[in-house]
């Protein structure tokens, strides 16, 4: 995800389709592509908060005449949202963005009727809608709006006029598989909940080689990641077992079970018979 420079001092954030209280399903899932914001309605890059980026102002200013020309790119208030397919072309269906305003938390109430849907413009593939509700990020205030695509998709939170400035932020979803893997091989299969493990070998992926240089490889390279290494971590070896990379977090604890963040999974201990398995982000 590309993200403008404003985005994290306003206090805007992206929570993914799996935190949603609503659990939306389907095969398709619509992820934050880029997200960035103007001022004043200007698409020139400068030093003011909430300036433009160089690269948004490159890819989605489109010029008079173009077939996508984008007419509404200097409105100076706004909550901006464009959809793109699978193959990159923009989705332009009838009431297909939602904007809400009282928090993250109503699309787990199945009784809320408070959204606001809209259409997306059918040249430019763009929605907007017009907003006035101004916050100070300084005082760690939030944005009161959210908004996304219909269906399963990532939620944008936190929209609003940072202390009042008129700034529009401008958000691209792009739909992907929910299915997808991060490689071509064969999908990554969890263990399922209550399933015995086998014990847990150590796993040297260059046999023969020296097991005491290796290890002293691997801790220099957990401590530029930041992260505390052991050469005798169990989580570390089932990790190395089951192709889940390197790891991404400390050892933590939550709800008294123990776990550690890999890039392709979460390890973690789950006590009983279970014991030392996994799950995805």
């Amino acid at each position: 995800m590309r993200a403008g420079d404003w985005i994290n001092q306003f206090n805007i954030t992206v929570k993914t389709c799996e935190e949603r209280p609503d659990k939306p399903q389907g095969d398709i899932v619509y992820r934050v592509k880029d997200i960035f914001t103007t001022r004043d309605g200007s698409w020139e890059p400068s030093a003011t908060p909430g300036a433009v980026n160089s690269w948004a102002r490159d890819e989605y200013l489109k010029p008079w005449g173009a077939a996508d020309y984008f007419d509404d790119a200097g409105a100076d208030h706004h909550l901006f949202a464009r959809v793109l397919d699978l193959d990159g072309n923009p989705i332009k269906e009838r009431d297909s963005i939602l904007y809400w305003s009282d928090g993250f938390d109503k699309l787990g109430d199945p009784n809320y009727n408070g959204y606001v849907k809209q259409t997306p413009k059918q040249k430019s593939g763009w929605s907007n809608i017009v907003i006035f509700s101004g916050y100070v990020p300084e005082r760690k205030e939030i944005g009161p709006w959210s908004w996304c695509p219909v269906g399963a998709a990532d939620v944008v939170v936190g929209g609003g006029l940072p202390t009042n400035w008129h700034v529009s932020i401008f958000v691209v979803w792009q739909a992907e598989k929910r299915s997808a893997t991060p490689t071509s091989e064969q999908p990554e299969q969890p263990e399922k909940p209550g399933k015995p493990q086998k014990p847990i070998e150590k796993v040297d992926p260059s046999p023969g080689a020296d097991v005491a240089f290796l290890t002293g490889v691997r801790q220099a390279a957990w401590r530029l990641a930041g992260v505390e290494s052991s050469p005798d971590s169990a989580f570390a070896n089932y990790a190395r077992a089951h192709g889940l990379g390197m790891p991404v977090t400390n050892e933590y604890t939550v709800g008294g079970v123990r776990a550690q963040g890999f890039s392709r999974g979460i390890v973690y201990k789950a006590g009983g018979k279970e014991g030392i398995t996994h799950t995805a982000w």
